[in-house]
């Protein structure tokens, strides 16, 4: 129990460290910038028609790879600082002991990943207030935009709804994105510790990036989606019952998993074995 206390007493002070800092609110406004246009068209269209919108924009809004990509970036941006030593780091160490703090930072990747994914589901349903109200379908005005271009050239995955209640697909997007937020995490914590600061965020952009890349090289779409995660955000590429051209989630879940694994043990063993140096915090 000693142990269990000093790891949520490291997580929490790292918690509290982030949440009083803007990079956490910033990177949220990234993306609330991308899709405020698309929330207006629904506000608009829910505004004309007198009907309510559904709030469930989140599993559609993450199909965009734009989208994708400024949400691994805006993870990028919470966890540059990897592995979180910054002053009082070494009198933590010394109360908790190196194996305690290093689970505690782990714990504090996983809870902050979580809280950013959260922030991203909710405010694609803030941003349509007064316009929206829970209910258990998509609705009619989000049909609309599925269905055929209603508002500048705006338009939703007709797929996607075909396929998924709004609650399934909600928790399906939810668990890669969150996913790929921990795996942010934790290859900046990686590479910034066992190598030079700087260098887990060059690898983080060449994930965010990945899509393009292997685009670039000609890559069919077919292959590129077993080797970039974060396309595994976009349900409507899944091989689901007969549906999609992707993988399954069985594979991205179990690839997103080995890889925040593998580069978990590599930490581990280089908080054990590497000499730990304070820096300033940026």
């Amino acid at each position: 129990m000693d142990k269990l206390r000093k790891i949520i007493h490291v997580c929490g002070g790292s918690l509290r460290r982030i949440l009083r800092e803007p990079r956490f609110y910033v990177a949220l406004l990234w993306f609330s910038l991308l899709i405020v246009n698309l929330a207006v068209d629904v506000r608009d269209l829910s505004s004309l028609s007198g009907v309510k919108s559904s709030p469930w924009l989140f599993p559609l809004v993450t199909k965009s790879s734009g989208n994708q990509l400024f949400i691994i970036i805006g993870a990028l941006l919470i966890f540059c600082d990897a592995p979180f030593l910054h002053g009082g780091s070494e009198w933590q160490i010394l109360r908790a002991g190196r194996r305690n703090w290093f689970w505690g930072n782990m714990l504090y990747i996983w809870g902050t990943a979580f809280l950013y994914t959260l922030g991203l589901a909710l405010l694609p349903m803030l941003l349509l207030i007064p316009h929206a109200e829970f209910m258990g379908g998509w609705g009619r005005v989000l049909g609309s935009f599925a269905q055929g271009s209603v508002f500048g050239g705006t338009s939703l995955s007709y797929e996607i709804m075909v396929r998924y209640s709004p609650l399934q697909a909600m928790v399906l997007t939810f668990l890669p994105v969150w996913l790929n937020a921990v795996l942010i995490g934790m290859v900046n914590y990686a590479f910034n510790l066992l190598t030079r600061r700087g260098i887990g965020a060059a690898v983080s952009v060449a994930l965010a990036l990945s899509p393009m890349m292997l685009s670039g090289i000609r890559v069919t779409s077919t292959v590129a989606y077993y080797f970039s995660p974060p396309l595994w955000m976009n349900l409507e590429y899944y091989k689901d019952r007969g549906y999609g051209a992707g993988v399954t989630f069985g594979y991205a879940y179990g690839g997103l998993f080995l890889l925040i694994a593998l580069c978990t043990a590599v930490s581990y063993v280089g908080v054990r074995k590497k000499d730990l140096v304070v820096v300033d915090e940026i």
